[in-house]
């Protein structure tokens, strides 16, 4: 996994050290749903002793293979990901601080790496900002094709709307 040894630093307050790692998807686990993880993930940055904890700041890079919201295809895009957490060994500064805990000199950010992909990925996945999605009727794919199906139908329910604005005009 994802382990920074912090003890050539431990003592040094002030001091930083640089660390990277590169992990396959199966060591991160599911992400969601309908993305997953493809090829390495990088993971590059800086522990800094800042005599109360550690704090961690870095980028992680991976690429992801996701299913459109709108047409259900799937598509890759590479993802970039800034993070900037801090761990101490005092419990409860951890608690008061808001901080992550680990004990001895070993912190473990696989979970952290994972948690920080998951929580950037947007609410909706577009293979591209103006996907067309499926047809209503015939379900065809509309980025690939015109079905030529009327899709203007009104629902039953707002039917009796419809039939007053037709009065109004």
């Amino acid at each position: 996994m994802m382990k920074i040894n912090v003890s050539e630093i431990a003592d040094k307050i002030g001091y930083e050290m640089v660390f990277s790692f590169e992990t396959e998807p199966e060591n991160i686990g599911q992400l969601i749903d309908d993305c997953e993880l493809k090829g390495p993930i990088m993971v590059k940055g800086t522990a800094v002793n800042t005599g109360t904890c550690f704090r961690l700041e870095g980028d992680i890079a991976c690429t992801l293979v996701c299913v459109c919201d709108r047409c259900l295809e799937k598509y890759q895009f590479d993802g970039n990901y800034e993070f900037a957490e801090e761990f101490t060994r005092d419990k409860n500064l951890a608690k008061i601080e808001d901080m992550n805990c680990f004990d001895g000199d070993i912190i473990d950010i696989g979970d952290l790496v994972r948690d920080i992909i998951i929580s950037a990925q947007p609410t909706k996945h577009l293979c591209k900002e103006d996907c067309k999605g499926l047809c209503s009727v015939c379900g065809a794919n509309l980025n690939k094709t015109e079905c030529g199906c009327n899709r203007e139908s009104i629902d039953p329910r707002l039917a009796a709307l419809q039939e007053l604005l037709k009065k109004n005009k």
